[in-house]
């Protein structure tokens, strides 16, 4: 049935109701707080993104990179760069270790094929002598290797006090265990760096 347009007689009737001020108020500050609700939301989704898939901050703890990089020094962490290659001798990477929770700082000194020892306290990678990163002579040898595929042999710099691929109970680490590449040291400010 069509309503009867206002007239006259019945305009008393059904008065036209205007929105108050405070119902424009209500509306807008309801508005206001969903528009910053969404925004927080969206900050912290791109937030969690960026840490699991491009960077990371890793505190340093324990000597075994000294003197490289110190106990409480902060290292900026990029993921990106392994998702398209493979990590390269030289490359300082945080990883897990088998059975373990927590995340290590590293250098990787050997990739797939190649042989690692150390004999009468002195590290070879492929029968070549290697003194890189490190001038002194290790407290204990390891027979050769070989690295296997799609894995790195890692060590820290300070290699009478590291727990690395020289112990049996870690050994070469599989790509899967490398979280990503230290590119520098962000903290303390004064000690930032890049490292290689």
């Amino acid at each position: 049935m069509r309503r009867k347009p206002p007239t006259p007689e019945n305009a008393e009737l059904e008065p036209v109701k205007e929105e108050s001020r405070m119902d424009r108020k209500k509306k807008y500050k309801r508005r206001e707080a969903r528009g910053w609700i969404i925004s927080i939301l969206a900050a912290v989704a791109i937030a969690l993104l960026l840490r699991f898939f491009v960077f990371e901050f890793i505190r340093v703890e324990g000597p075994s990179m000294e003197p490289t990089l110190t106990t409480n020094e902060y290292v900026f962490m990029e993921k990106v760069t392994y998702y398209f290659a493979e990590p390269q001798i030289g490359d300082i990477v945080i990883c897990h270790f088998p059975n373990r929770s927590e995340t290590f700082v590293k250098r990787v000194v050997g990739t797939e094929g190649d042989t690692v020892a150390i004999t009468d306290g002195v590290l070879y990678i492929n029968g070549s002598e290697s003194s890189d990163y490190y001038k002194e002579k290790m407290n204990a040898d390891m027979q050769e290797i070989t690295v296997p595929q799609n894995a790195v042999f890692v060590m820290g710099d300070n290699r009478n006090h590291s727990m690395d691929s020289t112990s049996a109970s870690i050994g070469a680490l599989p790509y899967e265990m490398i979280l990503g590449k230290a590119v520098f040291v962000l903290w303390p400010l004064d000690q930032m760096h890049g490292l290689q």
